[in-house]
């Protein structure tokens, strides 16, 4: 495990989660704003192709998921959190000075690469680290106050918009905030997490690979990851943006849509906490079953609503029972092969964004072709298919991982 971090760790990764994803409702809220500064048109068909801002995020998000399931084997985790946060840096810059929409597709890659290098990290490094007890509060911690990020950026990011334009987000919020981000992971952090290899044999990286899919339960909470698309608030703000928003001016969506979301990530941050804390009574896969199945049920109801306040009912239902999920899922896949646990939540990254990659493709593509009640079939049913192979095929690692940590510490 190496040597064991100062009291300021955990802290440390929970600002540093917190602080790069300042700006990260940005796009959420502010869509049709930044689709019409690139086309001139404010409607249903320029959502769908703004959305793919969210796509190439994610397509990049895979792409880096595949690199660092490979570098994780080389290299300390530190630098890998370092880069990321770097790039991030670079994104936010460039999403402020983009000329086009080409090039605002360029840094939104630029910043899937880095989120996933980062967020990688901040996992990995709590896997190298933290405690087997604690674990699941530390990842609860990190996700919670992502989600608070969120909520705060939900309030703030309309203010700033409004000194100007969606630019001003990327400016004052996202950039100043991951260069706070960079500083703490320079200072906060230890330097090696595991032992560096200066020279690590073709060997070593194809048994870290064998190790996980020759487990099938490390590879069904890959698989269940690539279902649990994480890309449904994008289309649920605007939902009821139009469905039930559509007379009111612009200002007046941006708000109330801010409202909506700022609840949401309350909800996010209550729920990671809470799940934090029921992992260790209740187990990862059982809370995992509960979100998975949970979150497709009411994701289906909320795109078939009949009236705002259920839809917004609903919405809240599936926020609580998704971060359920997302917690829950990532503990029980954090120690599924701790041998290889930098390559195992690499590899768990990839399957997850491309679900996220696939799903606002697809579901951008159903918002020009058909219905958002088509788009909330699909994803409901992705959930469903996550409940299903978690149910059939995962297994609880644990209590067993527990009991070797109580032995090892008596021997």
């Amino acid at each position: 495990m190496g040597k064991a971090p100062g009291r300021g760790f955990v802290p440390a990764i929970a600002f540093m989660a917190f602080a790069l994803n300042m700006g990260s409702s940005t796009l959420t809220l502010l869509t049709r704003e930044i689709g019409a500064t690139f086309f001139g048109a404010d409607n249903q068909a320029t959502v769908g192709i703004t959305s793919q801002l969210s796509t190439i995020g994610f397509a990049a998000a895979v792409v880096a998921g595949v690199a660092t399931s490979i570098l994780a084997i080389r290299f300390g985790h530190k630098s890998l959190l370092m880069s990321g946060i770097l790039l991030q840096v670079i994104s936010a810059t460039g999403a402020f000075l983009a000329p086009t929409f080409v090039w605002l597709l360029a840094f939104f890659a630029l910043e899937g690469v880095g989120s996933v290098l980062s967020g990688i990290a901040f996992i990995t490094l709590i896997g190298d680290f933290v405690p087997q007890q604690r674990k699941a509060k530390a990842v609860s911690y990190v996700a919670a106050v992502s989600y608070l990020a969120f909520f705060v950026g939900a309030r703030v990011v309309p203010v700033v918009a409004d000194l100007g334009t969606w630019r001003y987000s990327y400016l004052l919020l996202a950039l100043p905030f991951a260069v706070a981000a960079l500083a703490v992971s320079f200072f906060g952090i230890p330097s090696v997490s595991h032992e560096h290899k200066p020279e690590v044999s073709r060997k070593e990286y194809v048994r870290s690979f064998k190790h996980i899919f020759l487990n099938k339960s490390a590879t069904a909470c890959l698989v269940a990851s690539l279902f649990f698309s994480g890309a449904i608030g994008l289309f649920a703000i605007n939902f009821l943006r139009q469905q039930f928003w559509s007379d009111l001016s612009l200002p007046q969506q941006v708000q109330y849509a801010s409202y909506v979301a700022m609840v949401s990530t309350l909800l996010f941050a209550a729920g990671s906490l809470a799940a934090g804390r029921l992992t260790n009574r209740f187990g990862a896969k059982t809370l995992t079953l509960v979100g998975t199945l949970g979150d497709g049920i009411f994701i289906l109801l909320l795109f078939l609503a009949p009236n705002l306040w259920l839809a917004i009912a609903f919405n809240w239902l599936h926020v609580w029972f998704a971060t359920t999920a997302l917690t829950a899922l990532a503990c029980l896949a954090l120690d599924q092969v701790p041998e290889a646990r930098g390559t195992m939540m690499s590899l768990k990254s990839v399957f997850g964004n491309i679900g996220n990659t696939i799903a606002p493709a697809i579901g951008g593509a159903l918002l020009i072709w058909s219905s958002y009640q088509a788009l909330g079939f699909m994803l409901g049913a992705m959930s469903i298919v996550a409940f299903a192979i978690v149910l059939l095929v995962s297994k609880e690692p644990t209590k067993r991982l527990q009991l070797e940590e109580e032995n090892s510490i008596k021997v």
